[in-house]
């Protein structure tokens, strides 16, 4: 049903795979193989379904207009050819991020070929959102690594503090009474900060209106993530001191995300409904019958 409605651009996206087959396969491989980038084998999946979601809006006024997204699109592909051929030299660090980079942009400029300028613009938000197909380079991710973990060890500090816990902090490490605690690279909330930074772009898609909000709840995602890590840590070392040191290595600690990630989507809920309240662009339940 789908080949014979969109004949078009099921051609184009069969021809495009064969094309970047390899840096495509390069990209499944490190994100199977690199905890850090587990999220980005999920990324055109949760791109195709919000498409499916407003399929209706999207393609209901689709116009096959090769000239409007042509020249867009034979840039995408040379600005690939020029880095698949290393004309452009990169560092190993870089490459895979530039490619894929020119890789989205070719889908992209390929959708607004076959769809027209109308669908585009409707399409707007999935077509964008496959720019986190794009790998962070690896100095980089380091870097929001250890932002999460300076984060995530400044909110247990506050957290041990109000609760009156005696401590002696060096760094990421805290030696408090029955065992030492350390916020390592690994524990630095990496997995779920990208889990939640993605839903936050989700959540502010469906339920907020203007660009302003729909940035401050995908950023509070960051310092959310954050706090609720430092939950994870004082809990873990409250059981572990308090009912039983197996905690401390136990199921909880090694799968117990997906407990603590509802606390990060409760809080972000929270601040979803309050800046509902505030987007100016969001009609509100009791304004919906007033008089123009």
């Amino acid at each position: 049903m789908f080949i014979r409605v969109h004949p078009w651009p099921f051609i184009f996206f069969l021809a495009s795979v064969a094309l970047f087959w390899a840096p495509l396969h390069q990209l499944a491989s490190l994100s199977l193989n690199d905890q850090r980038y587990t999220h980005i084998i999920l990324i055109p999946v949760i791109s195709a379904v919000v498409m499916y979601l407003e399929r209706r809006k999207i393609f209901s006024r689709m116009v096959f207009r090769p000239g409007v997204g042509l020249p867009f699109l034979s840039a995408s592909l040379m600005l690939y050819g020029l880095l698949a051929l290393r004309f452009v030299h990169l560092s190993t660090n870089y490459a895979l991020s530039a490619v894929m980079l020119a890789i989205v942009l070719v889908w992209v400029a390929g959708f607004a070929v076959c769809y027209g300028v109308q669908s585009f613009k409707a399409a707007i938000f999935p077509l964008l959102f496959l720019l986190l197909l794009v790998p962070v380079p690896f100095d980089v991710m380091d870097k929001i690594i250890s932002l999460l973990q300076r984060g995530s060890s400044e909110a247990t500090y506050t957290l041990f503090t109000l609760a009156g816990v005696p401590m002696f902090r060096d760094g990421f490490r805290f030696e408090l009474p029955g065992i030492g605690i350390e916020v390592a690279a690994e524990c630095s909330s990496i997995h779920s900060a990208w889990a939640l930074f993605i839903t936050g772009l989700l959540v502010a898609h469906m339920f907020l209106k203007s660009i302003w909000t729909r940035i401050c709840l995908s950023v509070l995602t960051v310092p959310i993530a954050m706090f609720t890590n430092a939950v994870r840590i004082v809990t873990l070392w409250f059981l572990g001191t308090h009912v039983d040191p197996r905690f401390m290595f136990g199921p909880l600690h090694r799968h117990g995300g997906i407990l603590f990630s509802l606390i990060s989507l409760s809080i972000l809920l929270a601040f979803l409904g309050v800046l509902r309240k505030m987007d100016p662009r969001y009609q509100h339940p009791r304004s919906a019958g007033a008089p123009n």
